[in-house]
């Protein structure tokens, strides 16, 4: 028993050597504080010059996009005037798309890494609200109505269409469309009761790996003498890791002449400001800390160095500590930001399960 207790550790300890380089070196796509796709011209006397001036441009420009994905507008407002060379202290590394130059004059599209601890510690700081949390995608189901008949998986369906065509995903909440699986049609359809049908959409969720489910509706019509196009835009966000439901409703119109693929594009950024906008009102935290023990549930050494390497990855947690160690648990000590319900959240955004209860967490794959 002695024997297979100190082979229990020898093992545990070779593991975490072994994967401590590649740890280090990970990086991830989806980390907010990379910011890509940053379009930046400049002109001047010299393209030496014209380049210097469009990367000052780009760490601006990243800066603010970064903070309009973290913050309320309220809170945006405390920064909006923040001076360039305090926005260069932020900035980690530059990485080039492409670039193209003349004599004068610098085009590029660039990629802006901030570091994370250096913005957290100045939000705290002057006491800005924020989030840092990213969530799991959603998926969204895009039903269309005009004329009387309603459009979900049919190729007909133009507002599912602009979802696949112009995916976006830098968001907070990337939103994420299905070109219609069997499966998808089986899970659902258009003439079904959404509320009747919750347990469906859950499954549908889980068949494409997302937390919950975006109920997009967009319903077309024309005023009595048809100069004018009327939308009615309802949506609801059916979350399964612990969110509540969100809904939200809006209504415009256009000349009829002046219709184009740009008006379903604005459609679309409606959509894609709410559903931010819920997000980071719902998991917005403060520099206070709060402090709790959990038991970390696993089944081997691989599954505890997995779980916590994505503690350590949340942004939401400040620091923990193991106070206890055996064979399949682990006790830890967190220090965090926010409330228990979004420790909870962030935690099913990592594929783990946080018991309120027990305080057991587990992994959920």
């Amino acid at each position: 028993m002695k024997y297979n207790f100190i082979k229990f550790f020898i093992i545990f300890f070779l593991i975490i050597f072994i994967n401590l380089n590649i740890s280090i070196s990970e990086t991830s796509e989806d980390k907010i504080f990379k910011v890509k796709n940053i379009s930046v011209s400049a002109e001047s006397a010299s393209s030496a010059k014209a380049r210097e001036i469009a990367i000052l441009k780009a760490q601006e420009k990243g800066f603010k996009n970064l903070m309009n994905k973290m913050l309320l507008e309220t809170e945006y407002e405390k920064i909006k005037d923040i001076k360039i060379d305090k926005i260069l202290e932020f900035v980690n590394a530059i990485e080039v798309e492409s670039e193209k130059t003349t004599s004068s004059k610098y085009i590029g599209n660039l990629t802006i890494i901030f570091n994370e601890n250096k913005i957290l510690r100045y939000l705290n700081r002057n006491n800005i609200k924020f989030t840092s949390l990213k969530s799991k995608p959603l998926l969204i189901l895009p039903i269309y109505k005009f004329g009387g008949v309603t459009y979900l998986w049919e190729k007909k369906n133009i507002w599912r269409n602009a979802w696949i065509n112009n995916s976006n995903n830098d968001g907070l909440i990337p939103i994420k469309s299905s070109e219609g699986k069997f499966s998808d049609f089986i899970y659902f359809n258009q003439d079904q009761a959404v509320k009747k049908n919750l347990k469906n959409l859950e499954l549908l969720a889980k068949s494409h790996n997302t937390t919950g489910v975006l109920v997009a509706i967009l319903k077309k019509k024309f005023n009595r003498d048809k100069s004018k196009i009327l939308f009615d835009l309802n949506l609801s966000i059916y979350r399964f890791d612990g969110e509540k439901t969100n809904s939200f409703n809006d209504t415009f119109e256009i000349y009829t002449n002046e219709y184009s693929d740009k008006t379903l594009n604005e459609a679309k950024f409606k959509v894609e400001t709410f559903v931010n906008q819920q997000w980071k009102t719902a998991n917005i935290t403060t520099s206070q800390k709060k402090f709790e023990k959990i038991t970390v549930l696993f089944n081997d050494l691989n599954d505890w160095i997995n779980i916590k390497k994505k503690i350590s990855d949340m942004p939401i947690i400040d620091k923990f500590n193991v106070k206890n160690f055996s064979h399949n648990k682990a006790i830890i000590f967190l220090s965090f930001s926010g409330n228990l319900n979004q420790l909870k959240v962030a935690f099913k955004q990592s594929d783990l399960d946080l018991d309120l209860n027990s305080k057991k967490l587990n992994s959920t794959k």
